[in-house]
């Protein structure tokens, strides 16, 4: 699973604009990230390796350059490939924390200019914790937490045994600074994730799932009323919540909103 906002070597908002003349850099930058995890993955005897770009929907990869040694895949093809256990374990690359983080370099969950906050079972969640839930249904356990240090810490209030690796500091929200030797880091954390994944232990919650989300103003409450794909209630006038019952999570979307 990969973001940008983790990912060594970015530093400044303005990488990860689109529109931005520093975009391109991002790219490359987190290219190079997802090969250098990918050889890992090969080297600790992955037959095969998938990546996500989740970052935005997609489209910030240079797929051209990732090749045949790692499949691109979406957030649809999630669900087959845990039902067919076809994953033995989960690295997230480019980790941020979630909205409302103090220190944390670009904090949001999922949109940073919609929702305020995110809860699973009354508790604030981020996207790696979202994540974890719904592979841990599966039984699949999340290993790799690589973004700044503040993404890293929060992974571990979820999964304590979770290996992290913090690649950046955050100065301010919107401006981080490299943490030295950032890239060694990140290789010993893979590789050490990879080699105990099956002791990593999971995010699992027993019963109902109820997923919260608050959005910053009504009407962003109500434009997603009209589009969810699944059954939600208001429950106030930036709130929506969708129940979902004990092992009937079969779709990440389901989580969403």
């Amino acid at each position: 699973m990969t973001d940008l906002e983790g990912i060594p070597g970015i530093f400044d908002i303005d990488e990860i604009d689109r529109t931005s003349k520093n975009y391109a850099f991002a790219r490359r930058k987190l290219t190079d990230h997802i090969n250098c995890a990918v050889a890992l993955c090969k080297k600790c005897g992955a037959d095969d390796v998938y990546y996500l770009d989740g970052h935005a929907g997609g489209g910030n990869v240079f797929e051209e350059e990732i090749g045949d040694c790692a499949k691109k895949v979406t957030v649809a093809d999630l669900a087959p490939l845990v039902k067919e256990k076809r994953i033995d374990c989960v690295l997230e690359l480019g980790s941020h924390a979630r909205a409302g983080t103090m220190g944390g370099f670009l904090d949001h969950t999922f949109n940073s200019k919609r929702i305020f906050e995110y809860r699973i079972n009354g508790l604030l969640h981020s996207e790696l914790s979202s994540h974890a839930v719904f592979f841990s249904s599966f039984g699949v356990p999340t290993v790799l937490c690589c973004g700044d240090g503040a993404a890293c810490a929060q992974a571990k209030e979820y999964i304590p045994d979770i290996v992290t690796a913090a690649v950046k500091t955050a100065k301010t929200r919107n401006i981080c600074t490299p943490t030295e030797n950032a890239q060694e880091i990140f290789e010993n954390a893979a590789r050490e994730a990879l080699l105990r994944y099956d002791k990593i232990s999971q995010y699992k919650i027993d019963g109902d799932i109820t997923v919260s989300v608050t959005f910053y103003r009504t009407d962003m409450c109500e434009e997603a009323l009209e589009k969810v794909k699944y059954p939600c209630v208001r429950t106030d006038a930036r709130t929506l919540e969708r129940v979902i019952p004990q092992g009937k999570l079969e779709s990440f979307y389901q989580l969403v909103f």
